[in-house]
């Protein structure tokens, strides 16, 4: 048996999401990502292979490592409702981040205008962890420009 996605197919699909009480919008999402992949298929039956360029091609496009995910999930999940357990791939690995880029950072005199700010609107100071990361983070910096200091003079 040939597995291609029909329009029969994607509606056996519907139906299922509906049954998982699936909120609308991640229906909508689950739908037009199958239905991108099928038009990607253009009549083909469904491999692992194709599935495996796809997951490339959506790489090669500049999707982000979240939504490429986000997509395989989709088909993933169509794929199992079908049985078509072989057709299935892995998502990508995501690199957690420890601590956000610097430019998101807040600097000493951006946090004390928030401080300020949020006095200003009769708002709670801000949370003590906050207050301690961003101490952390102002003493970070400190260290660095030590560091950057002292290596340039030698």
């Amino acid at each position: 048996m040939q597995k291609i996605i029909t329009e029969k197919t994607i509606k056996k699909f519907l139906a299922h999401l509906k049954s998982e009480e699936k909120s609308k919008n991640t229906v909508e999402k689950y739908l037009r990502d199958v239905r991108g992949f099928a038009i990607a298929q253009n009549g083909k039956p469904v491999t692992k292979k194709n599935v495996i360029c796809y997951k490339q091609h959506l790489i090669e496009s500049g999707y982000a490592i979240r939504s490429v995910n986000s997509i395989l999930a989709s088909l993933n999940s169509l794929f199992t409702l079908l049985n078509w357990h072989d057709c299935r791939v892995k998502t990508l690995k995501v690199q957690r981040q420890l601590f956000c880029h610097e430019e998101k950072e807040l600097n000493k005199a951006e946090y004390q205008r928030l401080c300020q700010a949020a006095q200003n609107k009769h708002n709670e100071t801000p949370k003590p962890y906050f207050t301690d990361y961003l101490q952390y983070r102002y003493s970070r910096e400190r260290t660095s420009v030590y560091h950057r200091r002292s290596s340039s003079t030698r």
